[in-house]
Protein backbone atom coordinates (compact mmCIF):
# COMPACT_ATOMS: atom_id res chain seq x y z
CA UNK A 1 0.00 0.00 0.00
CA UNK A 2 1.14 3.58 -0.74
CA UNK A 3 1.39 5.92 1.97
CA UNK A 4 1.05 9.83 1.07
CA UNK A 5 2.99 12.42 2.33
CA UNK A 6 1.25 15.19 3.78
CA UNK A 7 1.84 18.43 4.86
CA UNK A 8 0.58 21.08 7.55
CA UNK A 9 -0.69 24.26 6.02
CA UNK A 10 1.04 26.44 8.52
CA UNK A 11 4.34 24.26 8.88
CA UNK A 12 6.70 23.32 6.75
CA UNK A 13 8.03 20.21 8.33
CA UNK A 14 6.48 16.74 6.81
CA UNK A 15 4.12 14.33 8.64
CA UNK A 16 5.71 10.27 7.83
CA UNK A 17 3.24 7.52 8.90
CA UNK A 18 4.99 5.08 11.10
CA UNK A 19 5.41 2.47 8.03
CA UNK A 20 7.52 5.37 6.39
CA UNK A 21 9.17 5.83 8.62
CA UNK A 22 9.83 2.46 9.89
CA UNK A 23 10.98 1.66 5.83
CA UNK A 24 13.32 3.99 6.25
CA UNK A 25 15.18 3.16 9.48
CA UNK A 26 14.87 -0.36 8.19
CA UNK A 27 16.78 0.98 4.78
CA UNK A 28 19.30 2.90 6.62
CA UNK A 29 20.38 -0.05 9.18
CA UNK A 30 20.06 -3.07 6.87
CA UNK A 31 22.21 -1.09 5.07
CA UNK A 32 25.20 -0.55 7.13
CA UNK A 33 24.91 -3.34 9.29
CA UNK A 34 25.53 -6.34 7.42
CA UNK A 35 27.54 -9.37 8.14
CA UNK A 36 28.66 -8.26 11.75
CA UNK A 37 29.86 -10.44 14.69
CA UNK A 38 28.26 -10.07 17.98
CA UNK A 39 29.60 -10.94 21.00
CA UNK A 40 26.73 -11.59 24.01
CA UNK A 41 25.05 -14.04 26.40
CA UNK A 42 22.27 -16.22 25.20
CA UNK A 43 19.11 -15.07 27.10
CA UNK A 44 14.95 -15.96 27.32
CA UNK A 45 15.85 -18.75 24.75
CA UNK A 46 12.64 -19.75 23.02
CA UNK A 47 12.63 -23.31 20.61
CA UNK A 48 9.79 -22.92 18.28
CA UNK A 49 8.59 -26.12 16.91
CA UNK A 50 8.81 -24.81 13.47
CA UNK A 51 12.77 -25.04 14.13
CA UNK A 52 13.35 -21.84 14.86
CA UNK A 53 15.06 -20.07 17.57
CA UNK A 54 14.42 -16.82 19.39
CA UNK A 55 16.58 -15.49 22.00
CA UNK A 56 18.40 -12.49 23.26
CA UNK A 57 22.09 -11.50 23.03
CA UNK A 58 22.97 -9.70 25.80
CA UNK A 59 26.07 -7.77 28.01
CA UNK A 60 25.48 -6.11 31.07
CA UNK A 61 24.74 -2.31 29.68
CA UNK A 62 22.04 -3.88 26.35
CA UNK A 63 20.27 -6.15 24.89
CA UNK A 64 19.34 -7.44 21.49
CA UNK A 65 16.72 -9.75 19.58
CA UNK A 66 18.15 -12.70 17.80
CA UNK A 67 16.66 -15.88 15.80
CA UNK A 68 18.51 -17.92 14.08
CA UNK A 69 16.02 -20.03 11.14
CA UNK A 70 16.01 -23.27 10.86
CA UNK A 71 17.53 -23.54 7.36
CA UNK A 72 20.39 -21.76 9.56
CA UNK A 73 20.57 -24.35 12.31
CA UNK A 74 20.56 -27.22 10.52
CA UNK A 75 24.06 -26.63 9.15
CA UNK A 76 25.47 -25.41 13.16
CA UNK A 77 27.59 -27.77 14.89
CA UNK A 78 26.78 -25.55 17.37
CA UNK A 79 22.85 -24.52 18.91
CA UNK A 80 22.36 -21.62 21.09
CA UNK A 81 22.14 -22.81 25.43
CA UNK A 82 20.71 -20.18 27.77
CA UNK A 83 23.41 -18.05 29.81
CA UNK A 84 26.08 -19.62 26.91
CA UNK A 85 28.40 -16.45 26.03
CA UNK A 86 28.96 -16.76 22.31
CA UNK A 87 29.85 -15.11 18.99
CA UNK A 88 26.60 -14.72 16.34
CA UNK A 89 27.58 -13.53 13.28
CA UNK A 90 24.99 -12.17 10.67
CA UNK A 91 22.53 -9.22 9.73
CA UNK A 92 20.94 -6.34 11.67
CA UNK A 93 17.47 -6.39 10.49
CA UNK A 94 14.03 -4.34 11.43
CA UNK A 95 10.91 -5.96 11.83
CA UNK A 96 8.46 -3.74 10.73
CA UNK A 97 5.18 -4.93 12.27
CA UNK A 98 6.76 -4.36 15.95
CA UNK A 99 9.25 -1.69 14.95
CA UNK A 100 12.12 -4.23 16.35
CA UNK A 101 15.38 -4.50 15.03
CA UNK A 102 17.44 -7.69 15.83
CA UNK A 103 20.04 -9.52 14.39
CA UNK A 104 19.50 -12.34 11.69
CA UNK A 105 21.57 -15.12 12.65
CA UNK A 106 23.64 -17.15 10.20
CA UNK A 107 25.87 -18.84 12.08
CA UNK A 108 26.69 -19.56 15.45
CA UNK A 109 29.83 -20.50 17.82
CA UNK A 110 30.32 -20.34 21.47
CA UNK A 111 32.84 -17.27 22.68
CA UNK A 112 36.48 -18.46 22.64
CA UNK A 113 36.50 -19.59 18.92
CA UNK A 114 36.24 -16.26 17.39
CA UNK A 115 39.36 -15.35 16.71
CA UNK A 116 39.98 -18.76 14.70
CA UNK A 117 36.82 -17.89 12.84
CA UNK A 118 37.66 -14.30 12.24
CA UNK A 119 41.11 -15.87 10.83
CA UNK A 120 38.91 -18.79 8.91
CA UNK A 121 36.85 -16.14 7.21
CA UNK A 122 39.45 -13.68 6.71
CA UNK A 123 41.67 -16.18 4.84
CA UNK A 124 38.54 -17.85 2.66
CA UNK A 125 37.63 -14.34 1.55
CA UNK A 126 41.26 -13.45 0.01
CA UNK A 127 41.09 -16.92 -1.39
CA UNK A 128 37.78 -16.54 -2.70
CA UNK A 129 38.90 -13.16 -4.43
CA UNK A 130 42.11 -14.77 -5.94
CA UNK A 131 40.00 -17.19 -8.10
CA UNK A 132 41.14 -20.34 -6.15
CA UNK A 133 37.42 -21.54 -5.23
CA UNK A 134 36.67 -21.08 -8.88
CA UNK A 135 35.21 -24.71 -10.39
CA UNK A 136 36.37 -23.68 -13.60
CA UNK A 137 40.19 -24.29 -12.40
CA UNK A 138 39.01 -27.42 -11.17
CA UNK A 139 39.92 -30.93 -12.27
CA UNK A 140 37.47 -33.65 -13.69
CA UNK A 141 37.58 -36.86 -11.12
CA UNK A 142 38.30 -40.48 -12.80
CA UNK A 143 35.49 -42.41 -13.73
CA UNK A 144 36.62 -45.39 -12.47
CA UNK A 145 39.79 -44.71 -10.21
CA UNK A 146 41.99 -47.71 -9.36
CA UNK A 147 45.16 -46.49 -8.23
CA UNK A 148 44.64 -43.77 -5.33
CA UNK A 149 46.62 -42.09 -3.00
CA UNK A 150 45.60 -41.22 0.48
CA UNK A 151 46.83 -38.88 2.81
CA UNK A 152 45.81 -39.05 6.38
CA UNK A 153 47.40 -40.32 9.74
CA UNK A 154 48.08 -43.98 9.78
CA UNK A 155 46.88 -44.40 13.49
CA UNK A 156 43.60 -42.43 13.13
CA UNK A 157 40.11 -43.81 12.77
CA UNK A 158 39.76 -42.44 9.28
CA UNK A 159 42.09 -44.50 7.74
CA UNK A 160 40.25 -47.90 9.77
CA UNK A 161 36.60 -45.74 8.31
CA UNK A 162 37.64 -45.47 4.51
CA UNK A 163 39.47 -49.02 4.48
CA UNK A 164 36.16 -50.70 5.96
CA UNK A 165 34.18 -49.65 3.39
CA UNK A 166 36.47 -50.10 0.58
CA UNK A 167 36.80 -54.01 1.93
CA UNK A 168 33.23 -54.17 2.27
CA UNK A 169 32.35 -53.21 -1.20
CA UNK A 170 34.76 -55.10 -2.53
CA UNK A 171 37.02 -52.47 -4.11
CA UNK A 172 39.82 -53.92 -6.46
CA UNK A 173 42.14 -50.91 -6.49
CA UNK A 174 45.62 -50.27 -5.19
CA UNK A 175 46.27 -47.72 -2.29
CA UNK A 176 49.10 -46.02 -1.30
CA UNK A 177 49.06 -44.44 2.06
CA UNK A 178 51.39 -41.16 2.72
CA UNK A 179 51.58 -40.81 6.22
CA UNK A 180 50.62 -37.65 7.62
CA UNK A 181 50.15 -35.97 10.95
CA UNK A 182 46.97 -34.36 10.78
CA UNK A 183 46.34 -31.93 14.29
CA UNK A 184 48.82 -29.79 15.91
CA UNK A 185 51.36 -26.80 14.89
CA UNK A 186 54.01 -29.95 12.72
CA UNK A 187 50.58 -30.95 10.71
CA UNK A 188 51.04 -28.13 8.43
CA UNK A 189 54.18 -29.15 6.38
CA UNK A 190 53.56 -32.75 6.99
CA UNK A 191 50.52 -32.39 4.80
CA UNK A 192 52.33 -30.33 2.25
CA UNK A 193 55.03 -32.87 2.12
CA UNK A 194 52.88 -35.48 1.93
CA UNK A 195 51.00 -33.90 -1.20
CA UNK A 196 54.51 -32.84 -3.12
CA UNK A 197 55.21 -36.76 -2.39
CA UNK A 198 51.99 -38.25 -3.67
CA UNK A 199 52.52 -35.26 -6.87
CA UNK A 200 55.88 -37.45 -7.84
CA UNK A 201 53.75 -40.63 -8.26
CA UNK A 202 52.99 -40.48 -11.91
CA UNK A 203 50.49 -43.46 -11.75
CA UNK A 204 48.09 -42.26 -9.36
CA UNK A 205 44.78 -41.50 -10.71
CA UNK A 206 42.94 -39.87 -7.81
CA UNK A 207 44.33 -38.09 -4.03
CA UNK A 208 42.09 -38.03 -1.37
CA UNK A 209 42.98 -36.00 2.16
CA UNK A 210 40.98 -37.28 4.75
CA UNK A 211 40.87 -37.23 8.91
CA UNK A 212 38.00 -37.35 11.23
CA UNK A 213 35.70 -35.17 13.48
CA UNK A 214 37.19 -32.42 15.88
CA UNK A 215 37.00 -28.88 16.91
CA UNK A 216 37.90 -26.27 14.75
CA UNK A 217 41.69 -25.88 16.69
CA UNK A 218 41.82 -30.24 15.91
CA UNK A 219 40.52 -29.07 12.21
CA UNK A 220 43.07 -26.35 11.56
CA UNK A 221 45.95 -27.47 10.38
CA UNK A 222 43.65 -27.87 6.88
CA UNK A 223 43.43 -23.94 7.10
CA UNK A 224 46.79 -23.43 6.53
CA UNK A 225 46.92 -21.27 3.80
CA UNK A 226 50.09 -22.58 2.39
CA UNK A 227 48.10 -26.44 2.58
CA UNK A 228 45.37 -24.87 0.67
CA UNK A 229 47.46 -23.24 -1.94
CA UNK A 230 49.42 -26.92 -2.42
CA UNK A 231 46.22 -29.28 -2.42
CA UNK A 232 45.23 -26.16 -5.00
CA UNK A 233 48.57 -26.73 -7.04
CA UNK A 234 48.40 -30.48 -7.10
CA UNK A 235 48.31 -32.09 -10.39
CA UNK A 236 46.19 -35.03 -9.46
CA UNK A 237 42.31 -34.85 -8.83
CA UNK A 238 41.83 -34.46 -5.24
CA UNK A 239 39.16 -35.15 -2.82
CA UNK A 240 39.13 -33.64 0.86
CA UNK A 241 37.44 -35.62 3.25
CA UNK A 242 37.57 -33.67 6.89
CA UNK A 243 35.64 -34.01 9.91
CA UNK A 244 31.67 -34.87 10.29
CA UNK A 245 28.82 -33.56 7.70
CA UNK A 246 28.94 -29.73 9.49
CA UNK A 247 32.61 -29.18 9.29
CA UNK A 248 34.10 -26.75 6.99
CA UNK A 249 37.83 -26.36 6.13
CA UNK A 250 39.43 -24.52 3.64
CA UNK A 251 40.92 -27.31 1.46
CA UNK A 252 36.99 -28.46 1.03
CA UNK A 253 37.12 -25.38 -1.06
CA UNK A 254 39.91 -25.99 -3.40
CA UNK A 255 39.87 -29.99 -4.19
CA UNK A 256 37.82 -31.12 -7.11
CA UNK A 257 35.62 -32.95 -4.69
CA UNK A 258 34.46 -32.32 -1.51
CA UNK A 259 33.07 -35.54 0.88
CA UNK A 260 31.44 -34.79 3.81
CA UNK A 261 33.31 -37.99 5.83
CA UNK A 262 35.77 -40.33 5.01
CA UNK A 263 33.52 -42.94 4.59
CA UNK A 264 31.54 -40.59 2.06
CA UNK A 265 34.81 -40.80 0.33
CA UNK A 266 35.56 -44.52 0.21
CA UNK A 267 31.60 -44.42 -0.86
CA UNK A 268 32.22 -42.41 -3.78
CA UNK A 269 35.57 -44.24 -4.84
CA UNK A 270 33.83 -48.05 -4.27
CA UNK A 271 30.36 -46.97 -5.46
CA UNK A 272 32.21 -45.51 -9.20
CA UNK A 273 33.69 -49.21 -8.98
CA UNK A 274 30.74 -51.27 -8.13
CA UNK A 275 28.70 -49.47 -11.16
CA UNK A 276 31.65 -50.49 -13.63
CA UNK A 277 31.33 -53.85 -12.68
CA UNK A 278 27.97 -54.23 -12.95
CA UNK A 279 28.19 -52.30 -15.72
CA UNK A 280 30.37 -55.37 -17.06
CA UNK A 281 28.41 -58.18 -15.50
CA UNK A 282 25.22 -56.92 -17.60
CA UNK A 283 27.13 -57.04 -20.73
CA UNK A 284 28.78 -60.69 -19.91
CA UNK A 285 25.02 -61.44 -18.52
CA UNK A 286 23.94 -59.88 -22.38
CA UNK A 287 26.81 -61.71 -24.02
CA UNK A 288 26.28 -65.10 -23.17
CA UNK A 289 22.64 -64.79 -23.51
CA UNK A 290 22.64 -62.96 -27.34
CA UNK A 291 22.88 -66.48 -29.24
CA UNK A 292 20.42 -68.06 -27.18
CA UNK A 293 17.99 -64.65 -27.78
CA UNK A 294 18.48 -65.00 -31.67
CA UNK A 295 17.59 -68.70 -31.67
CA UNK A 296 14.55 -67.80 -29.62
CA UNK A 297 13.76 -65.01 -32.19
CA UNK A 298 13.84 -67.37 -35.26
CA UNK A 299 12.16 -70.13 -33.76
CA UNK A 300 9.05 -67.25 -32.96
CA UNK A 301 9.37 -66.19 -36.41
CA UNK A 302 9.40 -69.84 -37.84
CA UNK A 303 6.67 -70.66 -35.90
CA UNK A 304 4.47 -67.33 -37.21
CA UNK A 305 4.88 -68.89 -40.57
CA UNK A 306 4.06 -72.21 -40.10
CA UNK A 307 0.94 -70.49 -38.62
CA UNK A 308 0.15 -68.12 -41.45
CA UNK A 309 0.57 -71.27 -43.62
CA UNK A 310 -1.81 -73.81 -42.01
CA UNK A 311 -4.28 -70.96 -42.06
CA UNK A 312 -3.79 -70.36 -46.00
CA UNK A 313 -4.36 -73.79 -46.30
CA UNK A 314 -7.11 -75.37 -48.32
CA UNK A 315 -8.81 -77.51 -45.20
CA UNK A 316 -8.34 -74.08 -43.29
CA UNK A 317 -10.33 -72.06 -46.08
CA UNK A 318 -13.13 -75.31 -45.87
CA UNK A 319 -13.19 -74.73 -42.34
CA UNK A 320 -13.67 -71.05 -42.23
CA UNK A 321 -16.44 -70.90 -44.47
CA UNK A 322 -18.07 -74.09 -42.40
CA UNK A 323 -17.70 -71.84 -39.49
CA UNK A 324 -19.14 -68.88 -42.20
CA UNK A 325 -22.41 -71.05 -42.86
CA UNK A 326 -22.62 -72.27 -39.31
CA UNK A 327 -23.20 -68.97 -37.98
CA UNK A 328 -25.28 -67.87 -40.79
CA UNK A 329 -27.61 -70.79 -40.15
CA UNK A 330 -27.55 -69.78 -36.38
CA UNK A 331 -28.35 -66.50 -37.01
CA UNK A 332 -31.44 -67.67 -39.29
CA UNK A 333 -32.84 -69.85 -36.99
CA UNK A 334 -32.74 -67.24 -33.96
CA UNK A 335 -34.16 -64.76 -36.32
CA UNK A 336 -37.38 -67.59 -37.18
CA UNK A 337 -37.51 -68.34 -33.67
CA UNK A 338 -37.91 -64.73 -32.60
CA UNK A 339 -40.77 -64.08 -35.36
CA UNK A 340 -42.72 -66.91 -34.28
CA UNK A 341 -42.65 -65.43 -30.90
CA UNK A 342 -43.74 -62.07 -32.02
CA UNK A 343 -46.60 -63.75 -34.45
CA UNK A 344 -47.79 -66.06 -31.00
CA UNK A 345 -47.54 -63.11 -28.54
CA UNK A 346 -49.97 -61.35 -31.28
CA UNK A 347 -52.25 -63.99 -32.08
CA UNK A 348 -52.35 -64.28 -27.77
CA UNK A 349 -53.52 -60.80 -27.72
CA UNK A 350 -56.09 -60.53 -30.02
CA UNK A 351 -57.71 -63.83 -28.43
CA UNK A 352 -58.06 -62.20 -25.61
CA UNK A 353 -59.41 -58.69 -27.10
CA UNK A 354 -61.82 -60.97 -28.66
CA UNK A 355 -62.58 -63.25 -25.45
CA UNK A 356 -63.69 -59.92 -24.23
CA UNK A 357 -65.72 -58.74 -26.84
CA UNK A 358 -67.71 -62.25 -26.24
CA UNK A 359 -71.30 -61.97 -25.41
CA UNK A 360 -70.18 -64.50 -22.56
CA UNK A 361 -67.72 -62.32 -21.27
CA UNK A 362 -70.86 -59.77 -20.97
CA UNK A 363 -72.59 -62.28 -19.20
CA UNK A 364 -69.83 -62.93 -16.70
CA UNK A 365 -69.51 -59.13 -16.09
CA UNK A 366 -73.04 -58.40 -14.98
CA UNK A 367 -75.25 -58.19 -17.82
CA UNK A 368 -77.83 -60.47 -19.49
CA UNK A 369 -80.07 -60.74 -22.36
CA UNK A 370 -83.64 -61.50 -24.17
CA UNK A 371 -84.82 -63.51 -26.70
CA UNK A 372 -88.65 -63.98 -28.05
CA UNK A 373 -89.88 -66.93 -28.63
CA UNK A 374 -88.33 -67.68 -32.24
CA UNK A 375 -85.35 -67.19 -30.52
CA UNK A 376 -84.21 -63.78 -31.89
CA UNK A 377 -82.27 -61.34 -29.19
CA UNK A 378 -84.53 -58.09 -28.09
CA UNK A 379 -82.48 -55.15 -28.81
CA UNK A 380 -85.34 -52.64 -27.81
CA UNK A 381 -87.92 -52.25 -24.64
CA UNK A 382 -90.55 -51.90 -27.71
CA UNK A 383 -89.78 -55.30 -29.26
CA UNK A 384 -91.49 -56.35 -25.05
CA UNK A 385 -95.11 -57.03 -26.09
CA UNK A 386 -97.38 -57.34 -23.39
CA UNK A 387 -98.72 -60.78 -22.44
CA UNK A 388 -95.79 -62.60 -24.38
CA UNK A 389 -93.51 -65.01 -23.52
CA UNK A 390 -89.34 -64.45 -23.52
CA UNK A 391 -86.58 -66.22 -22.51
CA UNK A 392 -83.75 -64.52 -20.26
CA UNK A 393 -80.04 -65.63 -19.72
CA UNK A 394 -77.87 -65.11 -17.29
CA UNK A 395 -74.33 -66.03 -16.87
CA UNK A 396 -75.34 -69.17 -14.29
CA UNK A 397 -78.70 -70.21 -17.05
CA UNK A 398 -81.74 -68.92 -18.64
CA UNK A 399 -85.47 -68.41 -17.02
CA UNK A 400 -88.90 -68.19 -19.26
CA UNK A 401 -90.46 -64.71 -18.31
CA UNK A 402 -93.89 -63.21 -18.79
CA UNK A 403 -94.26 -59.61 -20.03
CA UNK A 404 -97.15 -58.02 -17.81
CA UNK A 405 -97.25 -54.34 -19.18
Amino acid sequence: MQTELFQQEDEDSPIFSVTQVTKEVKKCVETNFRQVWIRGEVSNLRAHSSGHFYFILKDSKAQLKAVLFRGDAMGLAYLPKEGDECLAFGDITIYEPRGEYQIRVRHLMQDGLGSLRARFEKLKENLLQEGLFDEARKKSLPPLPTKIGIITSSTGAALQDFLSILKRRNWGGKLHLFHSSVQGKDAPPSLIKAVQQASTFSELELLVITRGGGSLEDLWAFNDEQVVRTVADCNIPTISAIGHQTDFVLTDFVADLRAETPSGAAEWISSQFLSHQEFIQEMTIRLEEAPHSILSKYKDQLELLQVRLERSSPIAQIEKHHQFLDEWDNRLRTTLRHRTERIADKLQSLEHRLTNCSLQSSLQKGFSFFKDKDGKILSSSKMLLPGSHVQATFKDGTKGLKVEN
